[in-house]
């Protein structure tokens, strides 16, 4: 089966792109897909999400895996509710991907580490989840050297849609200085933290389908605000586990059944070449 690395960003910070990472992730695992998260971000959000340890040391993170004498032994975690068929893994950043960042910029092929890595180093995993930066720096150029596909994280706000413009630059700006070919997919743009009782967000949420058609980029139905998701992740659990019948769970199901789709597909093309 073809492996989906998948780039989840957004150009802000605060847009849910780690709760959604570890959703994403947990319904593709209960799906019975094997999912592995890198956590490229420098803050501990998916640490506390995922109920792992918050100040792990330098080796048991994906620090690890940017050494130059990094010999293919991939840090991988499992929470404890890694495991509901298919099973997730973990890769943590933290702060110690700030100095990552930093010494990128004198490595030699520093775009393509990550790539490298995963050529002489392969995971195992159909799924492969990066949780990027919300800066548009030297890791989510590595980011974007590696992914397939890529998800658009936007805050239905004036500013919001103006930094996703920004972001939608400089990943054709990326793509061509990196020469990516092929280019990573934009699967579409998630309208994130959703709530219904505002005005501005439900004329900016009718509005954007509209403004991203000419692009030809897909906007998935949006996923609600919701304190819950606050809950579950203070408690180092998804929000499946917190609430297993809340409605935002089903607000995941669109983007999931498209990537169900493009796994099952690829793994009926590699049927019909056997």
């Amino acid at each position: 089966m073809k492996q989906v690395v998948l780039w989840i960003g957004a150009n802000a910070g605060g847009v849910s792109k780690t709760t959604l990472a570890v959703h994403i992730g947990y319904e593709m695992a209960k799906r019975g897909f094997d999912v592995v998260l890198l956590d490229l971000d420098t803050n501990v959000s998916m640490s506390q999400f995922c109920g792992l340890d918050k100040d792990p040391p330098l080796e048991q993170t994906i620090a690890a895996v940017f050494s130059e004498d990094f010999d293919g032994n991939w840090p991988l975690l499992m929470p404890e509710w890694g495991k509901p068929k298919g099973k997730l893994q973990i890769c943590l950043g933290g702060p110690v991907m700030i100095q990552v960042g930093s010494d990128l910029a004198v490595r030699n092929r520093r775009e393509y580490v990550l790539a490298d890595r995963f050529e002489d180093f392969p995971l195992p995993h159909q799924l492969v989840i990066l949780d990027c930066p919300a800066t548009l720096g030297n890791l989510n150029d590595v980011a974007l050297a590696v992914a397939t596909h890529m998800l658009i994280l936007v805050e239905l706000s004036p500013k919001s849609l103006t930094g996703a413009n920004v972001l939608l630059s400089w990943y054709r700006g990326a793509c061509k200085k990196l020469r990516l070919n092929p280019q990573p997919q934009i699967l579409g743009f998630v309208p994130t933290k959703y709530d219904s009782g505002e005005a501005a967000q439900r004329d900016l949420l009718a509005q954007l389908p509209e403004m991203l058609s000419p692009l030809k980029i897909k906007c998935y139905p949006h996923v609600r605000y919701s304190c819950e998701f606050s809950n579950a992740s203070g408690k180092g659990i998804p929000l499946h586990l917190h609430r297993s019948t809340h409605k935002a769970i089903k607000d995941l199901h669109p983007i999931c059944q498209e990537l169900s789709a493009i796994l099952q597909e690829d793994k009926g093309d590699n049927q019909r070449t056997k």
